[in-house]
């Protein structure tokens, strides 16, 4: 099954590259996801769940490193189409190139952000994206763009990483919906880092040579997670910091995370955040608890999922957001 995914995404790749794609260890890989969801607010609704389509690989440097690629578009599966329909055609994920050694890896591109990899998606655990709730995805920056960064190998459990961001305009933009899962990234279907963002409304300013940053630090020891992340906005100053832990032992998975956004309007916006999920045999029992300063009511989720085999999943949940509640059941086939 491999080596035939191999042989199609080579294909798909080599219209364009293909002197280069013939020599890559090139992997066509995606998730495409269904829901059906009654919500209070607009009843039943059938739609696509943040499905995605990607080919990343490798290929070994003359050094003995390995240079690395990847391209992810969110697909419709309302449309069968590239991009996502809840974000109006947005199709962008992923797209970068790379370095990866023992020295750690360098990754250039639009890339998932050490923010999001190290202190969002530990507390983001629910099958269904589209409920999923998790405010780390609210300033935007979980996906980066014109970024350099730069992870480190893991010494004695401890590893580092730094992005830098520079597009020469600091104008406003927009970010993309969210939506990546711890479950994408034990399954690895996220780039090892970071994806660009423009998330502040600033008056422009030329003269920065850097747009913003992210600095993030993880520790790992006898299934416990600690990590921190800042992000620096720049001309503005604003900031983003986050903290998360998690933790893991046998069937049992438990994590939490705070976050304080400046970006969020008048003032700072903090939140707080727990997880905890179940696992028995095939079988998960995940629930999640938001507390965010910047919504009325905390939201909770409580949500039921089974493997239907190696790359299929069934779940159906319930998600309190508290003006709106939802029910939800859904599909989900990787690849």
């Amino acid at each position: 099954m491999l080596m035939k995914k191999s042989i199609i995404a080579l294909a798909v790749a080599g219209a364009l590259t293909a002197p280069i794609a013939a020599q890559a260890d090139a992997t066509l890989y995606g998730s495409l996801r269904l829901n059906l969801s009654n919500y209070d607010s607009t009843g039943l609704d059938f739609t696509d769940n943040a499905s995605r389509i990607g080919i990343k690989g490798s290929t070994e440097l003359f050094s003995g490193a390995k240079a690395i690629f990847q391209w992810e578009q969110f697909v419709s599966t309302e449309t069968g189409a590239l991009g996502y329909q809840k974000t109006q055609g947005n199709g962008g994920r992923l797209a970068s190139i790379g370095i990866t050694g023992d020295f750690g890896t360098v990754n250039a591109g639009r890339q998932w952000s050490p923010f999001a990899i190290w202190t969002v998606f530990p507390t983001d655990i629910l099958v269904n994206s589209d409920n999923s709730g998790n405010t780390g995805y609210q300033p935007g920056l979980h996906r980066l763009s014109n970024t350099v960064a730069y992870i480190s190998p893991a010494m004695n459990g401890l590893q580092v990483a730094a992005v830098l961001i520079a597009n020469n305009n600091d104008k406003a933009a927009t970010s993309s919906a969210a939506i990546a899962t711890q479950a994408d990234v034990d399954a690895g279907n996220a780039a090892t880092v970071g994806q660009v963002f423009n998330k502040t409304t600033t008056a422009s300013d030329d003269s920065e040579d850097l747009d913003a940053y992210n600095l993030a630090v993880k520790y790992s020891v006898d299934g416990l997670t600690l990590a921190a992340s800042t992000i620096g906005l720049e001309p503005s100053g604003q900031s983003v910091n986050s903290v998360a832990a998690s933790y893991t032992t046998g069937g049992l998975y438990v994590a939490a995370r705070y976050q304080d956004d400046e970006t969020a309007g008048a003032g700072n916006e903090d939140s707080y955040e727990l997880a905890a999920k179940y696992t028995m045999d095939k079988t998960t029992v995940a629930a999640n608890f938001i507390d965010n300063d910047n919504v009325a009511d905390d939201a909770y989720s409580l949500e039921v999922s089974q493997k239907l085999g190696k790359a299929a999943t069934a779940f159906v949940g319930y998600y309190d957001k508290g003006a709106d509640d939802s029910l939800a059941v859904g599909y989900r086939v990787d690849f």
